[in-house]
């Protein structure tokens, strides 16, 4: 089958792999469909993480099985024990033995993987597959939108016009929070206002005398080991600072149920053949001012 290889640093090549073959409680799930996370960047630039070449990279995909011929579906990315407290009460994300379709194992950037049948989510007929490709990234922010507990009566602050940020922009739109985005570069804001963004900032310095009930940091934690805020702010003003990985299940379905009821634009996705894909990961790190998010298409 066709593959794109992550062979470590900036290296990606399209090769011919063995196509992998279904275990005990596995099905195979051919991908149509897949989008490149900045997570997936990170490799590429250098910090590979618990990441080991030669690996297929990528966790975001729709495609089909041939154990259930008609159907699409999207893939949920996450695999966890099961057992522990965290799996038991539904948080497989804070699993502490969870894996990673493209982390810790094969990933969609392949004509096929091999994943647990639980892990195909059916997509609703009517719902294209360059909308639900898109159920991963919101599902993140529709997790992190749940836990603030946040409203119609409520403002939120984005920071940072990614993919995820755009999301979590829309995410707030379709639940009717006024919602308002910082970002530096121009076309990254025109897309935020289009995704229901009711104001938008090139740099946080121009959020002034404004109140918000929620900032949600967009801009891609992970990259980074380490962080400063004030501590004493934080005390004095009340402030509860929450770090967030992922989502659960019922966030992931209710992410593909927002995309099925109010599919955000898609001006702002870019396709590319898988065969492209070194390509799609160069445009996304040098040219991120007309490149946001690129999906990779079967050839």
């Amino acid at each position: 089958m066709n593959a794109l290889t992550w062979r470590g640093g900036s290296s990606l090549t399209f090769d011919r792999i063995p196509a992998p073959e279904p275990g005990d409680g596995e099905v195979a799930f051919d991908v149509s469909l897949a989008g490149i996370c900045g997570s997936d960047l990170h490799p590429y630039r250098g910090h590979a993480g618990p990441r080991v070449p030669p690996l297929v990279l990528g966790h975001e995909a729709v495609g089909t099985s041939p154990t259930r011929p008609g159907e699409r579906f999207v893939l949920f990315p996450l695999v966890g024990c099961s057992s522990c407290a965290a799996c038991l009460r539904g948080e497989i994300n804070l699993c502490r033995t969870r894996g990673l379709v493209g982390l810790d194992r094969q990933g969609v950037f392949a004509d096929r993987l091999v994943v647990s049948s639980e892990a195909l989510t059916p997509i609703p007929s009517g719902v294209a597959d360059r909308v639900a490709v898109l159920t991963e990234p919101l599902a993140a922010s529709v997790s992190a939108l749940r836990h603030a507990d946040v409203g119609p009566d409520d403002r939120v602050l984005v920071l940072g016009g990614g993919p995820i940020g755009l999301l979590a922009a829309h995410a707030c739109a379709v639940s009717g929070i006024d919602v308002s985005l910082v970002e530096p570069l121009d076309e990254r804001r025109r897309f935020a206002a289009v995704l229901g963004a009711q104001a938008t900032y090139a740099s946080t310095d121009e959020v002034v005398d404004q109140e918000f009930d929620l900032a949600i940091d967009a801009v891609g934690g992970l990259g980074q080991t380490e962080g400063l805020f004030s501590a004493g702010d934080v005390v004095r003003r009340g402030i509860t600072v929450r770090g967030h990985y992922a989502y659960t299940r019922a966030d992931f379905e209710n992410a593909l149920a927002i995309l099925a009821r109010r599919p955000p634009s898609l001006e702002w996705l870019r396709s590319l053949p898988l065969s492209e894909g070194a390509e799609g990961f160069r445009l996304l790190v040098e040219e991120p001012e007309v490149n946001i998010k690129i999906l990779l298409e079967r050839d």
